[in-house]
């Protein structure tokens, strides 16, 4: 059986095991660091031909600026209830409905088996984090929804650490839901604002966590209730030790970066309590029985809350793991050790990722963890990885500081050709086909639609490549097929058989959509 054309996660599984040793294709490449100037700006300068037919693709065409998310954004299928009484006026987002300017009542719990629905008014003061509010609009009292209903395609937004790690505050925090909005990142999917590690202050006599008042002087609600009001979602972070990881590796002080161990059931009340709509929780040597309770203590809320899982300690901790069962917990788990601003990085996680296609789909996704681009790799390295995470269908963090990025990044983080092939509503991951050339690979996943393909080009090499592509390699069936090229959005014509991509440059990417002919 051909694992492209199936549609059972049994037959996937059954490709699985041979794969999980290791991703074809091998990395080999040394680090990349800061400005690599490889392929410079005309990255798209590819011609294709095959069969006689011929066809010159533009160059430098970097996607332009589209504000539209492609197929569907990311966001759920629920609005975001809000905190301090706003509700939110979000419900924004992807293939979800939308919220309106009040807080769900029914319909769009997290998942499993419910609970009631809390208040989602503003907590005042930094005491005490988790106590109700008495002015604000109730929360989703309705049982707890499946937990596929949530993250039905991978989710996006953007993370704190990558540029800011402990250098938050509210003020950056609503900059960049402000510039998520004006740039057009918004309307092409983009929904969740996430703080990452180093917004506690500890906890209070009751055992309730307590935000930074210097960083957070009106408090997290307030925070999270801004947010909404851009029509955007908020996300938290926290771990499953009784610190969270910059108080065991960052200098912090552990009374301070107090960890949710010990204390899942009411972290996830509180978090309810501030208009959460995303947990990252990161496991920070701590006790991975800790995400199952977490898990639980967010459906009882009743509140649709994104759970994100970071389960690995140094290392990666794939969801083939024995006793490990990641789909039944976590609407999104990373597959690898922490992502940085090097090519080498960017592959090792590729080829961690790879064997894992089976575990991916609506609700439940592999993350390749976030978003390098505007971050120092070259222009080609960065529409490789964005690529790459497309057919993946990693969720899309952006990590840049989004409130001064070049045109040029703004153009690849909302392509929204691309967009759409992460956000398909198939759900499927690609895989690896072919590796025809040392270190150059070809990489197929299967779209919405008859007989139609999402192909990525992947030449890791240190020279340019020229590769050609039979169709049956990909999944379809030999004869025309339609082809596209993503980024410069450009119908090349019909193909024969197959397709030959020259000169991809150095660390680039060709991203293509295939559909056969009938």
């Amino acid at each position: 059986m051909d694992p492209l054309r199936s549609g059972t996660r049994a037959a996937m599984a059954a490709f699985l095991a041979p794969l999980v040793a290791c991703a074809s294709g091998g990395g080999g490449m040394g680090s990349q660091n800061g400005a690599d100037a490889s392929g410079g700006g005309d990255v798209d300068g590819v011609s294709l031909s095959s069969s006689g037919f011929s066809g010159s693709v533009g160059s430098n065409q970097s996607g332009g600026s589209s504000g539209s998310g492609g197929s569907s954004g990311s966001g759920g299928s629920s609005g975001s209830g809000g905190s301090s009484g706003s509700g939110g006026s979000s419900g924004s987002g992807g293939s979800s409905g939308s919220s309106g300017s009040a807080a769900p009542d029914g319909g769009s719990g997290s998942g499993g088996d419910g609970g009631p629905g809390v208040d989602s008014g503003s907590t005042s003061g930094a005491t005490s984090g988790s106590g109700k509010g008495d002015a604000g609009a109730a929360g989703p009292d309705a049982a707890a929804a499946p937990p596929d209903t949530l993250a039905p395609t991978p989710p996006m937004g953007w993370n704190s650490w990558e540029s800011f790690r402990c250098n938050l505050n509210a003020a950056l925090i609503q900059g960049v839901a402000d510039a998520i909005v004006s740039s057009g990142m918004q309307a092409a999917g983009y929904q969740y604002v996430n703080l990452d590690d180093c917004w506690m202050d500890g906890r209070d006599a009751n055992g309730n966590l307590r935000w930074n008042t210097t960083k957070f002087p009106s408090g997290i609600p307030a925070l999270a209730s801004y947010v909404h009001g851009k029509g955007l979602k908020f996300g938290i972070y926290e771990s499953a030790n009784t610190v969270t990881c910059v108080g065991l590796y960052g200098g912090i002080a552990p009374s301070v970066a107090a960890g949710s161990l010990g204390h899942e059931a009411q972290d996830a009340a509180t978090f309810a309590s501030w208009g959460v709509d995303f947990l990252k929780y990161d496991l920070c040597a701590g006790d991975r029985n800790s995400f199952v309770k977490m898990r639980d203590g967010l459906r009882a809320t009743g509140r649709p809350v994104v759970y994100s899982i970071n389960p690995g300690n140094a290392t990666g901790y794939p969801p083939n793991t024995p006793g490990w069962d990641p789909v039944s917990i976590a609407n999104m788990w990373r597959v690898a050790y922490d992502i940085n601003t090097s090519y080498a990085s960017v592959t090792s996680i590729i080829d961690q990722d790879a064997p894992f296609f089976a575990y991916a789909g609506p609700g439940h996704w592999n993350d390749a963890d976030g978003l390098e681009v505007g971050k120092g790799l070259s222009i080609d390295e960065d529409r490789s990885q964005f690529s790459m995470w497309a057919i993946l269908v990693s969720p899309l963090l952006a990590g840049n500081d989004i409130r001064s990025m070049t045109e040029t990044t703004h153009d690849i983080l909302t392509n929204a050709e691309v967009i759409a092939v992460d956000q398909d509503p198939l759900g499927k991951q690609g895989q690896l086909v072919a590796t025809p050339q040392t270190n150059v690979q070809i990489w197929s996943k299967e779209l919405s639609g008859q007989n139609t393909r999402a192909v990525v080009v992947l030449n890791r090499t240190a020279a340019a490549a020229t590769v050609t592509v039979p169709w049956t390699t990909v999944g379809l069936p030999a004869g025309n097929a339609i082809v596209r090229n993503l980024w410069t959005h450009t119908d090349l014509g019909a193909f024969a058989h197959g397709f030959t991509a020259t000169a991809i440059p150095s660390h680039g990417a060709v991203m293509l959509r295939v559909t056969s002919v009938p």
